[in-house]
């Protein structure tokens, strides 16, 4: 795998995590207190990580570089564009669905 692969990987998953995070800070209509995050982080971003490197890796940089735009712009989390992604049947042009 390339350099620029693995960095546009990395880049998609940090993204994705602050916008997570962002979400549960926001969810409920209340704040979630910075130890709350931080319980959060020690306790499952390493899995997050781990989880979406393996997805991610199949797809080319491309489709890598779509998905970070996507990230960027809707401030959604990853499992949320991959999710939309297997809903909707391939069509030309599209990211593919991941196993």
């Amino acid at each position: 795998m390339s350099q620029i692969k693995k960095d546009l990987i990395c880049e998609v998953i940090r993204i994705s995590q602050i916008n997570l995070l962002r979400k549960k800070k926001g969810s409920d209509g209340k704040e979630c207190d910075e130890k709350t995050m931080v319980e959060w982080v020690k306790n499952h971003a390493a899995d997050y990580r781990e989880d979406f490197r393996t997805r991610l890796q199949v797809l080319s940089t491309t489709e890598l570089g779509e998905i970070l735009k996507g990230l960027t712009r809707s401030g959604k989390e990853l499992s949320e564009i991959l999710d939309a992604e297997q809903a909707v049947p391939s069509q030309p042009g599209s990211l593919p669905a991941n196993p």
